[in-house]
């Protein structure tokens, strides 16, 4: 049985252990919260027979646990990972995965020193449409890429994660990562943010972020909305010279539908099988046991390159 620990007991770390559930040989073996009448309460909800812990640090010395998810708070997942890779544990780092590039950086020296396997749940690499999508891309089926839209956007500003700056809010950070994720696996780990515009919370968290990306010189570009204060379609396109391809949710894939560039519907994939969360842990659970310390479809130089640009989407809002 390969044995996940739950690090963090919010919403989302409910979502993963229901997730994991579908996975055979996988299963929650414990659950860590700084509050072990929350951690205890949350076992009971979503997974009796795990174990309980009253602080992270239990949960990076447990023996037993082939992978800790990390779900807390974005400020705290350089904290949490380090702790945990320090007591040999490898990780699964909710996204975004730390809160700047050098953060990042630290993370990946540590486990790199102890053979330690590291990923950031950026859970649409995960999805077979995405890699249908890129599929598309690399077989020529629209040409050269031109152009990508994407927005994503909710109506959640009235949470506390979204604007404490304390915990990293803002909406860049929390739904920005998703649409520069797609902008770098289409147009490259080099491209560089060409102007950022937000609107910013009295307290200085971003609410509303558009920004551009795009490789220096002339090239293609990455246009991008993300808000939390109101939802959005969470579509987008991306536009080649012979073609273009519509995707549906940006951060959650509902169905691509390729185009010749007058517009006719060539072919169209839809979602189905598993969630991005339990094919995250599938896929960290198959490197694992192959021996190795990244993921293929989320390597450390595409979480690194992300990261930089986050640092500097965010330095020129």
């Amino acid at each position: 049985m390969f044995n996940v620990g739950i690090l963090g007991t919010g919403n989302i770390a409910g979502v993963m252990t229901k997730a994991i559930k579908d996975l055979k040989g996988v299963t929650v073996a414990a659950v860590a919260s700084r509050d072990l009448k929350r951690a205890k309460e949350f076992v009971k909800q979503n997974c009796p027979k795990a174990k309980a812990l009253g602080s992270y640090e239990e949960l990076a010395r447990m023996d037993g646990i082939d992978l800790v998810y990390i779900a807390t708070p974005h400020s705290y997942h350089y904290e949490n990972a380090i702790t945990c890779i320090k007591e040999y544990k490898n990780v699964l780092v909710e996204k975004p995965f730390a809160m700047s590039r050098a953060e990042a950086d630290s993370i990946f020296t540590e486990a790199k020193n102890r053979g330690v396997f590291v990923c950031e749940a950026m859970w649409t690499a995960f999805m077979p449409l995405h890699k249908q999508m890129l599929k598309w891309i690399g077989e020529g089926r629209i040409g050269a890429v031109r152009y990508i839209s994407s927005n994503l956007g909710y109506n959640i500003e009235n949470r506390k994660r979204m604007t404490d700056p304390a915990l990293g809010g803002g909406a860049y950070l929390d739904l920005g990562v998703y649409t520069t994720h797609l902008a770098v696996c289409v147009l490259g780990e080099s491209i560089e943010p060409k102007s950022v515009y937000s609107r910013m919370l009295s307290n200085g968290v971003d609410r509303d972020v558009t920004y551009i990306l795009g490789p220096q010189g002339d090239g293609p570009i990455s246009s991008s909305y993300v808000t939390m204060s109101a939802r959005t379609d969470k579509d987008g396109a991306i536009v080649g010279e012979k073609g273009y391809i519509k995707f549906f949710d940006v951060n959650n894939y509902e169905r691509i539908e390729l185009h010749d560039e007058e517009g006719a519907l060539m072919e169209a994939c839809d979602r189905e099988g598993l969630s991005g969360y339990a094919l995250e842990v599938k896929a960290s659970k198959e490197a694992i046991e192959n021996g190795l310390i990244q993921c293929a479809e989320m390597p450390w130089h595409r979480t690194a390159a992300i990261c930089s640009l986050n640092d500097r989407i965010r330095s020129m809002m």
